[in-house]
């Protein structure tokens, strides 16, 4: 017997008698690669890729040897494509559609780009040392082989035949050993050359340490330019050493009413009273006070913002930042491309008007979680968050006016659950033009939208 709509109605009414006041919980998105089947989703990186290989590089050779064949090049309509290079333009066309579609089977599209990118992050950050056998048994190699070139080049062999009689053994080696010699030469110098580069990065990096510790403010402000200068060498290592030095020397102890004082030295007298006959003890305590330190990180904030445009002499969009509980009293990263694997903003202050508009967002993980924006403006009018996970859990938008207008949210998952503040924040979908429905990007959470402040989910947690 089925139960009448009201009879039903009534029970959950019972059950449930707040049921119409509880919101809905933020519902997580599942990874699109889930979405597979378990057989295709189970298989081994290395296996899908040799699958994928394997039938591109037959279906291009399928391709290749059916433009060939007679019955379809010697038409007189077709006789173009029994041509070398439409087969051989035919042949990669096809194997890149066949190899794309198998990759798109085994894994999504946005799991590949993740992949991909992956992928290129660690081959741009790798930095290869050969051993230096390793390294002289392969110039050898290629100095044999550039010498037997050159002589098939001029002779049409690739190694002359030594003829009986004075010096034809050692006039046929001389283009080998010739070759040998001057590649071996290379690798040595080249060799010299690098280990002289690591010599001056250390001298250099040690000078601008010092002058970062040091307490004039003039000395300290050469001293952040001295560290950004220090990282002109290729090698991914070192330029992360430079920005670690500089994103750390940000998160010290910073108090902003004391950020713009002359003072070098705070010193502090305690006096212990005592009961005669004993006599009254002072302490002195004296502590060392980075004077004008407000000078100093405007300018490391502003080196960072200039070496992460697109238009940078060196970029360091590629590179990592930790900028963990850093308060900003002047953040201005327009236009900043975040490139590497992770940007930390956790528990930031930005106590003045900051802007991201038109930044690029690339980053396996951008974190915003806990960061408070307090001053009159945020932007982040145009940014384009494309990395796998973008995270504003418990951030407070306290601003006058906060804008996300026309920023694209193209990545895994973007968390704004359970802020601290929520006031003037403006989106794009949340005004779509008349007639139609807000479309919010798949990756948004919490669902439905908009968040709820933390107060008013524990107040929720402590009426259930």
């Amino acid at each position: 017997m089925i139960m009448p709509e009201r009879v039903a109605d009534a029970i959950e009414e019972i059950a449930r008698p707040n049921r119409d006041d509880q919101q809905e919980k933020p519902q997580i998105q599942a990874d699109p690669a889930l979405r597979r089947p378990r057989l295709l989703r189970s298989t081994p990186v290395a296996v899908a890729a040799a699958i994928v290989v394997g039938a591109a590089v037959a279906a291009g050779w399928a391709a290749f040897w059916a433009l060939g064949l007679p019955a379809l090049s010697g038409r007189p309509g077709l006789s173009i494509a029994g041509r070398l290079p439409v087969r051989v333009t035919a042949a990669v066309v096809v194997g890149v559609v066949v190899g794309g579609l198998l990759a798109w089977a085994f894994r999504p599209s946005q799991t590949l780009r993740r992949g991909a990118r992956t992928w290129a992050t660690a081959v741009r950050r790798r930095s290869p040392r050969i051993p230096l056998i390793a390294a002289l048994a392969a110039a050898v190699a290629l100095g044999v082989g550039l010498a037997a070139l050159a002589t098939w080049w001029i002779s049409g062999d690739l190694f002359e035949h030594a003829t009986p009689g004075s010096g034809g053994v050692v006039k046929v080696s001389l283009p080998a050993v010739v070759g040998a010699v001057i590649a071996v030469a290379l690798v040595v110098l080249y060799r010299r050359q690098k280990d002289s580069d690591r010599t001056q990065f250390a001298q250099r990096f040690g000078a601008a340490s010092t002058q970062l510790g040091d307490s004039d403010t003039a000395v300290r402000i050469a001293g952040v330019y001295a560290m950004a200068a220090a990282d002109e060498s290729p090698v991914f290592a070192r330029r992360q050493q430079c920005i670690d030095v500089l994103c750390g020397y940000l998160r010290m102890p910073y108090e902003p009413d004391s950020g713009s004082n002359h003072l070098s030295e705070f010193v502090s007298t305690t006096t212990w009273s005592a009961n005669p006959p004993a006599v009254n003890i002072d302490e002195t305590r004296r502590q060392a006070m980075r004077q004008n330190d407000r000078e100093v990180r405007d300018t490391i904030v502003r080196v960072l913002a200039q070496r992460l445009v697109r238009t940078a002499d060196t970029s360091w969009s590629g590179n990592d930042f930790d900028l963990t509980g850093v308060l900003f009293e002047d953040a201005w990263f327009a236009g900043a491309r975040f490139n590497g694997r992770h940007v930390w903003f956790d528990g930031a202050n930005f106590d003045s008007d900051v802007t991201f508009a038109g930044a690029t967002f690339r980053a396996r993980s951008a974190s915003f979680d806990g960061a408070a924006f307090n001053g009159k403006d945020t932007s982040f009018d145009d940014a384009r968050f494309a990395g796998e996970y973008v995270s504003f859990r418990r951030v407070g938008f306290s601003s006058q006016t906060t804008s996300f207008g026309r920023a694209a949210f193209k990545c895994l998952r973007a968390s704004f659950e359970l802020p601290a503040q929520w006031k003037n924040v403006e989106f794009e979908w949340e005004n779509p033009p008349s007639g139609t429905q807000p479309a919010i990007p798949r990756c948004i959470t919490p669902r439905p939208w908009p968040p709820y402040l933390v107060q008013q989910d524990q107040d929720d947690d402590k009426d259930g």
